[in-house]
Parts: C-alpha cells; structure tokens; sequence
C-alpha cells in the first residue's frame, strides 16, 4: 500500500475499533495480573476481583444477545483471574495472562498504526 492510497471507510473503522480495543484489553489484562499477583501466592483481591469480573461479565453476555462475545471475553478474563490468584497454578495463569495482554497491546498497536496511516492517506 503506497501512502497516497486511499483506505475505505469501513476498512479504517474496523482498524480504529480493533486498535483500541486490543491496547485496551492488553492494558485491563495486565492490570487484572497485577492484582492477581497482590500478596505472593493466594490472593485474595485477585479472587475478589475476579469472581465479580466473572458473573457481571456472564450476566451481560446473557441479558443481550449483542453483548455476547464481550461477556464470554470478560468472563474469561475473570476465571483467569481468580486461577492466578491461587498459589499452585497461579505462577502458570499469570504467565499466560502477561503473554495475551503483551500479544493484545502489539495487535492493537499495530491496528492503530495502519489506522493511521489509513487516516493520513485520506487527509
């Protein structure tokens, strides 16, 4: 793609959704890892926080057939949580949740970068 080429609107739409929602859910998933590795092995705000992220998170996916895939992420999110909170598996859990939010923040990142060149190539 040359930089005088232009993007369609829907392309730089998907891109801009994509980038934030990648450096997002990278951050959350950092932050959520930071707080399942609160006081060494157990955890118990990791648990705390994780369990609440769990059910409000299922509670959305099923109240609202759009807020599906949003929830079951979330969800997820949670569990993971509550798994690195705990002091024999923890160590594994917290490994994987820092590798998805390091991946997440590089996609979106990468998301945002096209986007705006995308936007650049427009204007």
């Amino acid at each position: 793609m040359s930089d005088r080429e232009i993007v369609p609107r829907e392309t730089l739409v998907r891109q801009g959704m994509h980038g934030f929602a990648g450096v997002g859910g990278g951050v959350l998933l950092l932050v959520l890892r930071g707080l399942a590795r609160i006081g060494g092995g157990f955890s118990p705000v990791g648990l705390i926080v994780g369990t609440a992220l769990t059910f409000v998170s299922l509670g959305a996916a099923a109240k609202d057939p759009a807020d599906r895939d949003a929830g079951m992420i979330g969800g997820a999110a949670g569990v993971a949580t509550m798994v690195a909170s705990l002091p024999i598996v923890g160590g594994l859990a917290s490994a994987l949740m820092w590798l998805s939010g390091i991946g997440l923040l590089i996609t979106g990142g990468i998301s945002l970068y096209r986007f705006h060149k995308g936007l650049k190539a427009r204007g």
